[in-house]
């Protein structure tokens, strides 16, 4: 499994326990010219449009996913109406 697909794994995982309906991701920055090589992913919630951004190389104060899917629960799934 490479830094990527387990970021992936790691962030839809996160997401889904919060209440999110996530869409695959999408590859939003390739920076394949730099060594090591630096990829930054993003998915979106189906229900509410919250989401999840994966980065394989953060700067040394950045994080390697982010988000508001992964830091707060589906406003529109939990409001309680299940």
């Amino acid at each position: 499994m490479t830094i990527l697909q387990r970021l992936k794994r790691e962030a839809i995982d996160g997401a889904k326990w919060r209440g999110h309906d996530m869409t695959r991701f999408k590859t939003t920055e390739k920076y394949l010219e730099t060594s090591p090589k630096k990829i930054v992913c993003l998915s979106t919630c189906r229900v509410c449009g919250g989401y999840v951004q994966v980065d394989t190389r953060p700067a040394p104060n950045g994080i390697d996913i982010g988000g508001d899917a992964v830091a707060l629960n589906c406003p529109i799934k939990n409001d309680g109406t299940d």
